[in-house]
């Protein structure tokens, strides 16, 4: 939703990949080691036509689906951008560089979006938000605009408290929220033959099935 709001305003929006997710418990689901709590039935990759993956196979499949949300709200590939940061080990300090590197090669004044920096429980979203954070403190001309998503599932979290400037936005147009609600169908994809296996939706689905209904973003500053 955010994303599409400020390519509709004429903005020039690339997103950076830290890593590609590989460390996902969904490579068991999906190399039938584990039932899907999604799927419901446990995985057969003989049965459906693909090889078990591997941790690059997995990445190589969330990459295809972020590409997919991104053109479904006006982001071409080419605008997506990878730290190749190792999952689960990100600290502050490579994703301050990683930014740095990636907006010297773009535009002096850049303006930050990243998951929050203490509404999360994730190790990698809060090194992130953290380091976006520290970024506007360091350069408070050249990251002027920094701002903040949590996710649904912290939405009642009390932590939420202690963030300034929150608060929940909604799709400000109809074809906002049907971008919005495409992006998000685009992780529910499954065409293993065509290496599309709905990662996403196996690893969080409530979140999705719950954007799908009511695509709103909770966003904050600092």
């Amino acid at each position: 939703m955010q994303l599409w709001r400020h390519v509709a305003a004429g903005r020039e929006v690339h997103l950076l990949a830290l890593t590609r997710g590989t460390a996902t418990r969904v490579r068991g689901e999906l190399n039938g080691e584990v039932m899907p709590p999604w799927w419901n039935i446990r995985h057969d990759p003989t049965l459906e036509g693909y090889a078990p993956l591997d941790p690059a196979g997995v990445g190589r499949a969330r990459m295809r689906e972020l590409a997919a949300a991104c053109a479904a709200v006006g982001i071409g590939a080419d605008r997506i951008h990878e730290a190749e940061l190792q999952d689960g080990a990100v600290t502050t300090a490579q994703v301050k560089a990683a930014i740095v590197a990636l907006a010297d090669e773009l535009d002096p004044d850049t303006g930050l979006w990243a998951p929050s920096y203490l509404v999360d429980n994730h190790p990698d979203h809060l090194a992130a938000g953290q380091a976006v954070r520290a970024l506007g403190r360091e350069q408070p001309t050249r990251f002027w605009d920094r701002r903040y998503i949590v996710l649904r599932l912290y939405w009642s979290d009390p932590r939420l408290a202690q963030v300034p400037g929150g608060g929940l936005t909604t799709p400000a147009t109809s074809e906002e929220r049907r971008r919005t609600i495409n992006a998000a169908r685009c992780y529910g994809a499954w065409q293993p033959r065509s290496g599309a296996f709905a990662v996403g939706h196996h690893s969080t689905p409530t979140l999705f099935d719950a954007a799908l209904r009511d695509p709103r973003a909770f966003v904050h500053k600092d």
